[in-house]
């Protein structure tokens, strides 16, 4: 009966050590959490976004190149560890001219999306995907300019063609063959298929079928004659509208 008595007294002996060990820990864990407090309130915050951005990047002038300037300011933020959500607000009092009315047309909730308003700003420069498409097909080679630099620009514009968007290879073949077989059209055709604004072969073949509705295969450009010989030609638009043709002659209908 000693012996189990004396075990009890062991265990609680032991017991009463362990808590006050644990009490003890407790009270340095919390005297280490305030510590922690105490020194992050004494630290200075960090500037917000908007505020660095006013001080480590100049306004855009007129002279800038647009693409250059964005990209300096969205190296800048990633160096910087901006979040994302703050581009937009940082960008805006660096702009200036048709980029800062662009930022102000937008809606508020399009205006702090960095992507949505890089978008309009280089849409209102004509420096959209669609004009970059066009200025790519439309580039030269310039003899006195040197090849390094024209190789750059026809770079730049194929990259912002081709890759505005991040999109997929598959995508980016599929830029390529709208763009293709658009060009390739009747101008009649072109014109309606192309106010449908295709994204992709199955929207591009849709828009040439109906088209096809409306055009008949085969009215291409045609040519008509005056009574005295001279000829002119119309395209199949002039099929919907009235033929007017100021000249002392008459005109022999070539509409049959």
């Amino acid at each position: 009966m000693e012996d189990v008595l004396q075990r009890l007294a062991e265990v609680s002996i032991r017991q009463q050590q362990i808590a006050e060990h644990l009490a003890t820990r407790l009270g340095r864990t919390e005297d280490e959490l305030a510590a922690v407090r105490a020194a992050a309130a004494q630290r200075v915050p960090l500037p917000e976004p908007r505020a660095q951005a006013t001080r480590l990047l100049p306004k855009m002038t007129a002279d800038d190149d647009v693409e250059a300037f964005l990209q300096v300011f969205e190296n800048t933020a990633h160096r910087e560890g901006w979040l994302e959500d703050e581009w937009a607000r940082a960008l805006a009092p660096l702009l200036t001219g048709e980029a800062q009315r662009a930022y102000f047309s937008l809606p508020l909730t399009s205006a702090d999306s960095y992507v949505e308003v890089k978008r309009e700003i280089l849409a209102r420069l004509g420096l959209s995907p669609v004009s970059a498409a066009q200025q790519f097909h439309e580039w030269e080679y310039k003899p006195r300019v040197p090849a390094r630099a024209q190789a750059a620009e026809l770079s730049r514009l194929a990259q912002h063609w081709l890759l505005a968007g991040n999109p997929t290879p598959t995508q980016v073949a599929e830029r390529v063959v709208v763009n293709r077989l658009l060009r390739a059209l009747p101008r009649a055709h072109r014109q309606a298929v192309g106010m449908r604004d295709p994204r992709d072969v199955r929207e591009l073949v849709e828009a040439i079928e109906l088209a096809d509705a409306v055009h008949p295969s085969g009215a291409g450009d045609r040519l008509c004659y005056f009574e005295d010989g001279k000829g002119f030609s119309y395209t199949a638009e002039a099929e919907y509208s009235t033929l007017m043709v100021e000249s002392s002659g008459s005109v022999i209908c070539c509409l049959c």
